[in-house]
């Protein structure tokens, strides 16, 4: 019974260090909430959709992605939050102590998946009092909280080596800035097909783009999501798990337990 306890201790101490910084709350949380406005409110009835243009049929389109572009900016604090447990020398004097090793790295790596599950839900409830509607099943809405799910443990996996390697917590979520430059060149923002050919030859083959419309079709069953493309947004998913896994383990291991 103690590691869990362990685990929920640890984990606790990071949500309650996320939840009670302004910095955190105001770009992970407030940042995404005024971008969907800015998006909706002044230029999504310029941009024009499957379900046609205007306001709300931009945000129908668009909210699934902003739920994902919310989670990828809550990386960014992920590898921020490692950094400096590590510089400042907290990891170690955890290590020093009766813990098991994999509760010291885990605990950060679901503190990171509720954080993003915390920001997305808040962004979600912004979305509502919009005016966005769901129709989606209780099969369609437990798939994508599992999707959800996947994503930020995707993501928080990618920010491990990065936050232990950065010199600083400042240069620890350069990575971020990548995941976020795919999601604005995919179909999270706007459908691909009024992009230049070659930005949209990118756009239809990079990963994001299958996971961001199988969450979309999952949130709206109007949404005509083919099984290939939700197939092959859970290939991604788990494959950059499994990779991002095991390099994540490989740089913790020879940061702090081959010394």
């Amino acid at each position: 019974m103690k590691t869990p306890k362990q685990l929920g201790v640890l984990t606790g101490r990071i949500i309650r260090q996320n939840l009670t910084n302004a910095d955190t709350i105001i770009t992970v949380i407030a940042m995404p909430i005024f971008i969907l406005l800015f998006f909706v409110y002044v230029m999504g009835g310029n941009i024009a959709t499957a379900g046609g243009s205007g306001s709300a049929a931009y945000l129908r389109y668009a909210l699934p992605g902003f739920l994902l572009l919310t989670m990828a900016m809550g990386s960014a604090y992920t590898s921020m939050r490692i950094n400096l447990d590590r510089t400042s020398g907290f990891l170690d004097r955890l290590h020093s102590l009766p813990i098991p090793r994999w509760v010291i790295l885990g605990s950060h790596v679901l503190a990171s998946v509720i954080f993003m599950l915390i920001a997305e839900v808040a962004v979600f409830l912004v979305g509502l009092l919009m005016g966005y509607r769901t129709n989606a099943t209780i099969s369609s809405t437990l798939m994508f909280i599992g999707l959800s799910i996947l994503f930020g443990l995707g993501i928080t996996l990618l920010a491990i080596p990065f936050s232990l390697k950065a010199d600083n917590a400042a240069s620890a979520g350069g990575f971020s800035y990548v995941l976020l430059m795919l999601l604005f060149v995919s179909s999270a923002l706007m459908p691909t097909k009024g992009m230049a050919k070659p930005v949209q030859i990118f756009a239809d083959y990079q990963p994001m783009t299958p996971i961001v419309n199988t969450a979309r079709g999952l949130l709206d069953q109007a949404t005509a999501v083919g099984q290939h493309t939700g197939i092959v947004a859970f290939v991604w998913l788990i494959g950059g798990i499994l990779v991002f896994a095991l390099l994540s383990y490989r740089v913790y291991v020879r940061m702090f337990l081959t010394r």
